[in-house]
């Protein structure tokens, strides 16, 4: 008997494991493109019309992700890793490039190009250095609006409800990628350890069943 209940204990903890890896299903895409945004860019605030360069490194972010998704050399369950993967992506891919901005004007220069943007019925063009269209995109704004109530005081003093627009600080998002604020591999540990965790109740409701289940066959002998 007690051989039997040990072999039901430990089939039990290997059929865990399967619904363990099932209950840790893919990030949306949307999901992931608005975490890791908001992790690496605090740079200029506009609606997307004015200057070119929030568009074009959103457009990347997209790209990056569509092109990517599911695939295996990315934990696409875990928005810690992503952010930390993404960050080495766009360093490794800008590292040899020049951004200028004169007067509003962006534009990108490489060893072997020099690229600029022209506004074209509300999408940005990637023009080379000979005037030809290489990318098209969409405008993205940064502008964040956010309304903020205070509550009106009961005590017969009125306050008014302040209603305002709220912006982030202006920070290139080159300096971001560039600074020390990077993803640590202990970073990455942490976050794949609270996943792991998350998937305990499944392991626990395994063996509950298990061992309900002896139970009941003991009960049953002994009647």
């Amino acid at each position: 008997m007690k051989k039997m209940i040990l072999s039901l204990a430990i089939t039990a903890v290997f059929l865990a494991f399967p619904i363990v890896t099932h209950a840790e299903e893919m990030l949306e895409k949307d999901y992931i493109t608005a975490e890791i945004w908001e992790e690496i860019w605090l740079g200029k605030s506009d609606d997307g019309t004015e200057f070119p360069e929030s568009s074009y490194k959103h457009h990347l972010l997209e790209k990056w992700v569509d092109e990517n998704y599911g695939d295996d050399n990315y934990d696409w369950t875990a928005i810690g890793e992503l952010k930390y993967s993404y960050r080495n992506y766009y360093k490794n891919l800008t590292e040899n490039w020049d951004f200028n901005d004169d007067n509003g004007i962006w534009t990108i220069e490489t060893e072997d190009n020099f690229y600029s943007f022209q506004l074209v019925n509300n999408q940005w063009n990637m023009l080379d250095e000979n005037g030809s269209t290489i990318d098209i995109f969409p405008i993205f704004s940064t502008i964040e609006e956010e309304k903020i109530e205070r509550p009106i005081n009961d005590n017969g003093n009125s306050s008014p409800r302040v209603i305002g627009d709220v912006t982030r600080t202006e920070t290139s998002f080159d300096s971001i990628a560039d600074s020390d604020n990077e993803f640590t591999s202990v970073t990455i540990e942490n976050v794949l350890e609270r996943s792991e965790s998350s998937s305990l109740p499944f392991v626990i409701g395994g063996l509950a069943i298990v061992v309900s289940g002896t139970a009941f066959v003991i009960y049953k002998k002994r009647k």
